[in-house]
């Protein structure tokens, strides 16, 4: 069973075999992450060239991959050769790696979803390769609806709440009733659903009060 995770991506070794529109696109991903990259092709795009990225050309078909795949921590199959992808990711998982197969979302490792900020929320989500494009556009629909809510608000008011808790409450367990008490308390969330983020704040404080 897959489970969605948010990971440092800057801590990472990626290699990405296949130099074409879905290794572009990875390796953009990736790179833009702060993640050491390496893409392996015959041909690389322009764009992958522009990254900045390390580029080894090579025939897959008659290449050793076997370094590369032991440097990585995330392997990437992104060729347009069906045995190709095989071989790649049957040695990929032999070798206990993770594995983003853009060839076969069934046995995929690793799913790369559509994801975006709306106003600190971080919102991804993906079909694991059902169909990509309502995936991606549901995002539309999902940020109008953050954004026409009192979400917003809230996470401007609870995390500026949170963010000070943090500096004048040592013990943990407070903390976290403070936490707890704050989002149930209907004098906070009415100043939230009005917009008030001021008042909010200022509500916020006065229970904080207690917990100091």
């Amino acid at each position: 069973m897959r489970i969605p995770l948010w990971v440092e991506a800057s801590r990472l070794r990626v290699v990405i075999f296949g130099g074409g529109s879905v290794g572009t696109r990875r390796a953009r991903l990736f790179a833009s992450a702060g993640a050491k990259v390496r893409v392996v092709a015959k041909e690389v795009s322009p764009e992958i060239r522009a990254l900045g990225v390390e580029v080894k050309l090579a025939d897959l078909s008659e290449y050793d991959p076997d370094e590369d795949i032991r440097w990585a921590d995330v392997v990437v199959v992104a060729v347009d050769n069906g045995p190709l992808a095989e071989r790649l990711f049957t040695l990929a998982e032999s070798m206990g790696k993770l594995v983003n197969d853009a060839t076969d979302a069934a046995r995929t490792h690793v799913v790369v979803p559509y994801f975006r900020d709306v106003e600190g929320i971080k919102v991804a989500t993906t079909s694991e390769g059902a169909a990509g494009t309502p995936a991606r556009l549901s995002l539309d629909l999902i940020e109008e609806c953050i954004r026409g809510s009192w979400i917003p608000t809230f996470f401007k008011a609870y995390a500026a709440a949170k963010e000070e808790a943090k500096r004048r409450i040592g013990d943990v367990r407070r903390r976290l009733a403070f936490y707890r008490e704050l989002a149930d308390d209907g004098e906070f969330m009415d100043h939230v659903k009005r917009g008030d983020v001021d008042s909010a704040l200022r509500r916020a404080r006065e229970i904080l009060s207690k917990y100091v």
